[in-house]
């Protein structure tokens, strides 16, 4: 074979019909260090010059059959003169014969009588320049596909701003044609405020000898296009100018930027957004003196809107609050000072259903209370969502710069403070902060960390309150309530604690912990021989949420081995609201094991009979605000009368709770209230007080002097 690849040295094929004169060439050039292959004639030089060719071709003109020019023309059209070289070997000296040589594809010619130590040294060469001509091809090459790779434009320019020489860039629109610029000065060409700052970044590069760099825009027929402009000198009075279009990157750093900044859903500032701006005013403000004022705005009952309506209503909705802030509150609507409409009203939103808008540059307090005013009215006109026509009102905290905080973050918490307050005062308002606010919240956090410690502590106790039959006495359920006997503050009203644990989650494992009590009390009861009525446990709708809590009520009956039958769990009207199916369903799974359930408060929320038959409830409990207006108060005597009826023609049990007089319990006995509970038949009390009147069966009624009957002799059936 003919390849390199298997050869150290280059290989040379000698074609030429006379047998000496091939045996002398080869012998000249093994002394050259070639590796020497022959041919005959033409035909045989033909059928060897298979892929890889040689090195080197010495060809004799003048042969039998195909001669040395025909050879060489069939030669080219596979290799060309640097892939093969030729030297062609000929007796012809004459200059027809030369140009022959040449023009049938011979890189050089050796004239017979041959000079052989020449011969040597001329197929060196020519091999060398052959090697050298193929390695410029190939840089060439490389260089023109690296050329049309790069997708930066190049330009030659003097240092007048003259285009000299220009390469399109890969994939790129130039401003203008190429045969509009060159010769001609940039000026003329591009805007003056490009020209500009190109030809001061010429003049800087050719004066320091250091590369420039300039960014510029441009106007293009799909927009606007941003540029990058290297300039390095090229010379003393010449530079290269490599552009580059980085629109797309300029693009992306935008929306990175928007992202990193700004809110996706409603296009405001975002809470980092917010937070440098905020910094920024307040830096201003104390250069001159002013007050900053910050509204905290969050929205009443979006969470019910947003579970009840679909996550796509309530994102519509904040766009909607979103659009109707940035639209309609003007800074100019209120002050009429040239600084406040130059720096306006700033707003962001920092998540969830949480907004805020800065006001800079107040000079009294009556101007903050205008805007939260006019905030609130603005958000308290219906939107329209869908076919839907929805109204929310905002409750808004106000802090102010300097007096309320010296930096941006603790003006936020007390902003946040003051709208926690407002909420606390019935939502739909507004309130400044003032410290006494912090107290409160300090107390708040403090209070939820007493709680944390004293379910960890066992420091709360189940006290139970018996329900009577409004007929005659006899004890048909019983209600546990929870205590928290505090290790400092003594007996802790449920007023107090219960609210906390709705906010802060605790009341999942609290509701845990009662329900597990109440069960393991009851199964204590029934050990000792004491028939005990079924036990109501209060459920609240966090609690029912929780994604373990059907699982962990039905486990806590199967591991005290309680009868299910004895269990009853109140549930309030905010659950009735918006019930999940998945919900729904576990509570049907529980009635079938046994389970009752009953709604507490009734009457007080938005129940509707609808809400009621989709939930597995046998009893309605009237709530004691209308049992306290008996029998005197038109409406609650109303309302009450209205509840017994209707749950009676739902075959619906019903109780009255928070009954205190003799009044009270002889209307609802007229009116066929079959359950009664309250301080006129017990307080709650502890479990072996309570279970003193579980053996007892019944408690006296008012005007009742009978004696009460015991459990003796008597069916133990919980109602």
């Amino acid at each position: 074979m003919l390849s390199n690849a298997e050869h150290a040295l280059p290989t040379a094929l000698i074609v030429d019909d006379d047998y000496v004169m091939r045996m002398l060439e080869r012998e000249t050039l093994a002394q050259f260090g070639f590796d020497v292959l022959e041919a005959a004639d033409g035909e045989q030089a033909l059928d060897m010059l298979d892929d890889p060719p040689p090195d080197l071709l010495l060809l004799d003109v003048e042969m039998p059959g195909i001669d040395g020019f025909e050879v060489c023309r069939r030669l080219r059209q596979r290799w060309d003169m640097a892939r093969v070289p030729v030297i062609v070997v000929t007796g012809m000296d004459d200059l027809a014969s030369i140009n022959q040589a040449y023009e049938s594809g011979a890189n050089d010619f050796v004239a017979k009588p041959i000079n052989w130590p020449i011969l040597g040294h001329r197929a060196r060469y020519v091999l060398r320049s052959a090697q050298a001509a193929r390695q410029l091809s190939e840089l060439k090459e490389k260089q023109a596909a690296i050329m049309r790779a790069i997708p930066d434009m190049i330009f030659v320019m003097d240092w007048q701003g003259t285009y000299l020489d220009y390469k399109q860039g890969y994939a790129t629109t130039a401003f203008v044609s190429a045969n509009e610029l060159l010769g001609k000065n940039m000026a003329a060409v591009l805007p003056a405020d490009v020209a500009m700052p190109i030809q001061q970044g010429i003049e800087l590069a050719l004066l320091r000898g250091h590369l420039q760099t300039v960014l510029y825009k441009l106007p293009m027929p799909d927009g606007s296009h941003y540029y990058e402009a290297r300039i390095a000198p090229n010379g003393v009075d010449k530079v290269v100018i490599v552009v580059r279009d980085i629109t797309t990157q300029k693009l992306n750093e935008d929306k990175i930027r928007r992202l990193a900044y700004f809110d996706t859903l409603t296009g405001m500032p975002n809470r980092q957004n917010f937070l440098e701006r905020l910094d920024h005013e307040l830096l201003r403000a104390r250069r001159n003196h002013h007050q900053v004022a910050l509204l905290f705005l969050d929205l009443d009952g979006f969470k019910r809107i947003n579970d009840t309506l679909g996550h796509s209503a309530g994102d519509y909705l904040l766009q909607a609050v979103a659009d109707r802030m940035k639209e309609k509150l003007r800074a100019g609507d209120f002050v009429a000072r040239p600084a406040l409409d130059e720096s306006g009203l700033h707003f962001a939103r920092l998540g969830g259903d949480e907004f805020t808008v800065v006001l800079p540059d107040v000079d009294e307090t009556q101007t903050v209370s205008m805007v939260a005013t006019r905030l609130q009215a603005l958000l308290a006109r219906p939107f329209l969502i869908g076919t839907q026509e929805i109204t929310v009102t905002s409750s808004i905290g106000i802090a102010l710069f300097p007096a309320d905080g010296d930096d941006a973050a603790t003006l936020l918490k007390h902003a946040d403070t003051a709208m926690y307050h407002a909420k606390d005062q019935g939502r739909n308002n507004w309130q400044l902060y003032h410290q006494s606010l912090t107290t409160q919240t300090t107390a708040r956090m403090a209070l939820e960390s007493d709680i944390r410690k004293g379910l960890e502590r066992d420091e709360f106790r189940l006290l139970y309150q018996p329900q009577v039959s409004a007929a005659d006495g006899t004890i048909v359920g019983i209600e546990a309530l929870i205590r928290w006997q505090h290790p400092q503050h003594g007996m802790v009203s449920p007023a107090q604690f219960i609210p906390v644990a709705e906010e802060s989650g605790l009341i999942v494992p609290m509701g845990e912990w009662v329900l597990n009590a109440a069960c393991r009390q009851l199964l204590e009861w029934q050990q000792r021989g004491v028939c005990t009525a079924r036990v109501a446990v209060n459920v609240s709708a966090r609690q029912l949420r929780s994604p373990s809590f059907l699982d962990r009520v039905a486990a806590i009956i199967a591991e005290t081995g309680i009868s299910a039958e004895q269990l009853e769990l109140e549930l309030t009207e905010s659950i009735l609201m918006d019930p999940e199916s998945r919900q729904v369903q576990g509570l049907y799974r529980l009635r079938a094991l046994g389970v009752h359930f009953a709604i507490d408060d009734f009457g007080t929320g938005y129940s509707s009979l609808s809400y009621i038959k989709r939930f597995p409830i046998g009893m309605l409990k009237i709530d004691q605000s209308f049992v306290r207006g008996l029998p005197d108060g038109a409406n609650d005597a109303g309302i009450a009368t209205a509840i017994i009826a209707m749950a009676r023609s739902l075959d619906l049990d019903v109780i009255a709770e928070g009954v205190e007089t003799r009044q009270q319990c002889e209307f609802l006995q007229q009116a066929k209230c079959p359950k009664l509970q309250g301080y006129l038949f017990s307080r709650p009390l502890p479990p072996d007080e309570v279970e003193i009147l579980l053996r007892r069966g019944s408690i006296p009624l008012p005007g009742d002097h009978t004696t009460s009957q015991t459990l003796s002799g008597r069916a133990c059936n919980p109602q």
